[in-house]
């Protein structure tokens, strides 16, 4: 009996251990599985907050060529919060927009109602909204410190130093330029070629004339024509870097480095400049331009036709249509195109703010193309692909890369010599006239001597010209003596008023303009009084002043 009783304990024994062996297994599952719960919700939030410490790096600050502090790093506060935690989500909407009436519901609800891990309520937030969110004790919130751009040069310089998102990655410009220096281990600060306050005056005085002539918008570029340095770009209109948004809009697109136009009459400055270069041609050389040329059903005429021969010097003074056709005509078309492609005209070009598109020009190029492209129809570039070439035929002759980033070093390219320095002196001389005799009277500046072409060209709307809507343009270099700056500006749609007698052209317009930033910049620049006397007695001028 006694063994028996005995047997009957032990097998009750047996079965408590058991019984406590298994609610032991039990909980230990339990616990593993709640450990490995909250290590995979410790991974998620330390992939966050790895994630924001990675976005907050600081950004090398951007400065103009002066030293002048442009783009630069400042401390916010950024708020996230982690639904699933949350219990009476309502609740938690209505006490956070009582505190923060700026918040959106909307907004709110669609953050909120999920049971996700992780959400941004807001990136950067001011101290007093911390504080007030900070006071609710909801459970879930967090709170980063971040870094934000600044950007103190606002809309002046945005085309050129572009933005980062809201996760501190460079967009476009300099900023995205930036990003790639980066990812070659380069933290160092910015120098950029420009000058901001020759960009504001620039800027000011750009906005002035579209608002005087009505215009759609407007671009300029100013450039050093010995090094390339961009030391101005504007672009109108333009946006402010702290809201990228409106970067997006394609009316506010960098015109200077991705629009394509066709300019017009400035572009007979290329064309003279082959045939110069040549040396079959010179500026007494005579062409008849008494009459229209007929080619491929066009008749192509002068806008104010001279009805007589004109010879090179005439031709670009005049701005003759009929001459730069005859004058392209006597080289063909391989010549043409050859020249073109040598001036850099023609090639994608590759810069610190992105790569600039290379022109259009027609995919059967012909006779025809060269006699309209002679006068700037039937090929589309960018004022900076203009800027590039300009500086070219007036520096001595040596192809000039643009950059935007301030540099001691010429480029090894700058040392080239693509055209003859005879020929730079002749196309000088001609824009110098141009200025006294042609049509570029109004781009005259008091004590500088400058020189330039301008160009007028029908916009192409549903498919054919409209001589209605029109591009202005003008090519300015100055101080003549010794050419240290191009100014290429373009004017889109500019209006005809009463005292531009009706007209709309470029002589009217952006001659003007021309004068007006040139006249104020050139202090800053340190552009000195011309002194005429040694300009009387330079060689390429001598028969200028007669």
């Amino acid at each position: 009996m006694l063994d028996r009783n005995i047997s009957k304990n032990q097998r009750r024994i047996q079965v408590r251990i058991k019984f406590l062996a298994f609610c032991f297994m039990a909980g230990f599952l339990v616990l593993s599985g709640k450990l490995i719960y909250l290590a995979n919700i410790s991974s998620s939030v330390s992939v966050e907050v790895t994630k924001v410490k990675n976005e907050t790096f600081i950004r090398p600050n951007i400065f103009d060529r002066d030293g002048n502090l442009v783009a630069s790093n400042i401390d916010m506060t950024s708020v996230a919060i982690r639904p699933y935690l949350l219990k009476n989500k309502e609740d938690v909407i209505e006490n956070i927009l009582d505190v923060i009436p700026s918040f959106e519901k909307e907004d709110l609800e669609f953050k909120i109602l999920n049971d996700k891990k992780f959400v941004w309520l807001k990136r950067g937030i001011t101290p007093g909204e911390k504080d007030k969110i900070h006071n609710l004790g909801i459970p879930g919130i967090q709170f980063f410190d971040e870094k934000k751009r600044f950007y103190s040069a606002g809309n002046t310089l945005a085309n050129v130093v572009g933005y980062v998102d809201i996760d501190n990655n460079g967009r476009v410009g300099i900023e995205e330029y930036i990003d790639k220096r980066i990812e070659k281990g380069n933290f160092d600060d910015v120098y950029l070629s420009l000058d901001l306050e020759v960009t504001f005056a620039m800027r000011d005085e750009l906005l002035k004339s579209i608002k005087k002539y009505s215009a759609k918008a407007g671009s300029a570029i100013l450039m050093n024509v010995n090094n390339g340095e961009v030391i101005g770009l504007v672009s109108l209109p333009d946006y402010d870097p702290h809201y990228p948004q409106q970067a997006l809009k394609p009316e506010n697109a960098n015109k200077v480095t991705n629009s394509l136009y066709e300019i017009g009459s400035t572009f007979k400055t290329f064309t003279i400049a082959m045939a110069l270069d040549s040396g079959l041609v010179d500026l007494d050389t005579i062409y008849d331009a008494r009459e229209p040329i007929k080619i491929g059903g066009h008749s192509i005429g002068d806008y104010h036709p001279e009805n007589r021969e004109l010879s090179v010097e005439e031709i670009f003074i005049y701005s003759s249509n009929i001459g730069s056709a005859k004058i392209v005509s006597d080289f063909g078309v391989d010549y043409h195109k050859s020249f073109l492609k040598k001036l850099g005209i023609l090639d994608e070009k590759i810069t610190e703010v992105g790569n600039i598109p290379r022109s259009i020009i027609p995919r059967d190029w012909k006779e025809i193309n060269s006699i309209t492209m002679s006068y700037g129809y039937g090929v589309s570039l960018t004022p900076l692909h203009a800027a590039v070439a300009g500086a070219t035929v007036v520096n001595g002759g040596k192809l000039v890369e643009p950059t935007f980033i301030k540099s001691d070093i010429i480029k090894e390219n700058n040392n080239q010599q693509f055209l003859d320095i005879v020929t730079s002196e002749k196309i000088k001389k001609l824009m110098y006239l141009n200025v006294i005799h042609g049509s570029a009277k109004k781009a005259a500046v008091d004590g500088i001597l400058v020189g330039g072409k301008t160009g007028s060209s029908e916009k192409i709307v549903n498919g054919k010209y409209d001589p209605e809507a029109r591009i202005s343009t003008f090519m300015g270099v100055f101080p003549m003596e010794s050419p240290e700056y191009i100014l290429f500006l373009l004017l889109d749609e500019p209006q005809p008023l009463k005292e531009t007698y009706g007209y709309a052209t470029a002589g009217w317009n952006a001659a003007p303009t021309f004068s007006n930033i040139v006249t104020r910049i050139a202090p800053m620049l340190n552009i000195k009084p011309s002194n005429k006397i040694d300009l009387y007695r330079s060689d390429q001028f001598e028969i200028a002043l007669n």
